[in-house]
């Protein structure tokens, strides 16, 4: 009866398409990076940075004001609006810090990556496709992506001019594209390098490299943040503090 019921099972996979146990599909010669992945190094966009040292692109004078207005409150103890507080998503190219684990799920012609800070869900499209012309801006954009050997390159556009790539006030504008290059350096370690292009903000390309570990013994968490919800915004667009009792801070 038991082998009978996993012919059933195998007969079912089968007109349904379905990869077998454990081998989910991936593209034709593409690595298999299906698995949680972990970050490696600190949050900085460096990550060979200390914690809370700053590091920051090439700015335009424009957005260097802003971001000087951004230091210079939270040195004050009043941190400008970090949108992540109002528990709206931290967008690309931020989610890419992966403050939390990520999970990436292949299948041919599509690579996602399933982040557990905000439960956020970024699809790379690997078949063929370009980007729509009439995107509308969204927190993590339009993704297309192609394999050159194992390595994808991925391209993304159509981001909002709102978010903010570090929680010190570092923004940059809609016209930002995202270009990166995911290689696996070996069975468990990924590499995203990860190149800036904004002709409003920066004043010239900037490049980081990310690092992520695969770990088997992790798994990703259900991340709600607008329940007790305690970093209310202020109506001057500082980020609050709402303590045990407290409300409104």
């Amino acid at each position: 009866m038991k082998q009978a019921g996993l012919a059933v099972l195998g007969v079912l996979a089968a007109l349904l398409g379905s990869p077998a146990a454990g081998q989910q599909a991936v593209d034709s010669g593409a690595p298999n990076w299906n698995g949680v992945w972990v970050r490696v190094g600190s949050i900085n966009w460096d990550p060979t940075l200390p914690q809370g040292e700053l590091d920051h692109p090439d700015l335009t004078p424009e957005y260097q004001a802003r971001y000087d207005r951004g230091i210079q409150s939270m040195a004050a103890g009043r941190p400008l609006n970090d949108p992540t507080a109002a528990c709206v998503p931290p967008g690309m190219p931020r989610v890419m810090n992966m403050v939390y684990p990520m999970e990436i799920f292949q299948r041919p012609g599509q690579v996602a990556i399933f982040a557990e800070w905000q439960s956020q869900v970024r699809r790379i499209y690997t078949d063929g496709r370009g980007h729509p012309s009439d995107l509308d801006p969204t927190y993590n954009g339009h993704s297309t992506g192609h394999w050159e050997g194992k390595d994808l390159v991925a391209d993304t556009i159509g981001l909002r001019g709102d978010m903010m790539l570090t929680m010190n006030g570092l923004g940059l504008s809609d016209a930002l594209r995202v270009k990166e290059r995911f290689h696996q350096v070996d069975a468990d370690t990924l590499t995203d390098t990860i190149t800036l292009e904004d002709p409003k903000a920066l004043r010239k390309p900037w490049t980081v490299v990310k690092t992520f570990r695969r770990s088997p013994q992790t798994q990703i968490m259900e991340y709600v943040c607008e329940e007790n919800n305690r970093n209310p915004i202020r109506p001057d667009g500082s980020t609050g503090v709402v303590l045990s009792g407290q409300r409104g801070q």
